[in-house]
């Protein structure tokens, strides 16, 4: 992390990910006082890729709500 790079170790199933076309998120643990933590990675590949759950219209990950979303 001193060089602007970060290490990924123990990541399953990343050769299921394709080599281009796909996006991958890396949610970071918090690092105050730590050594090391977990992290989960989540690959968005593209729609046709034979892998992995996709999302249904009612699948939301999140309850619909008629207020908008306020700080």
């Amino acid at each position: 992390m001193h060089n602007g790079y970060a290490q990924a170790e123990g990541v399953t199933n990343l050769d299921k990910v394709p080599e281009a076309g796909a996006l991958v998120i890396i949610g970071y643990p918090k690092f105050g006082g730590g050594l090391g933590g977990y992290a989960r990675y989540i690959a968005v590949c593209p729609a046709d890729w034979p892998y992995g759950v996709a999302l249904g219209p009612d699948d939301a990950p999140l309850p619909k709500s008629d207020k908008p979303f306020a700080l």
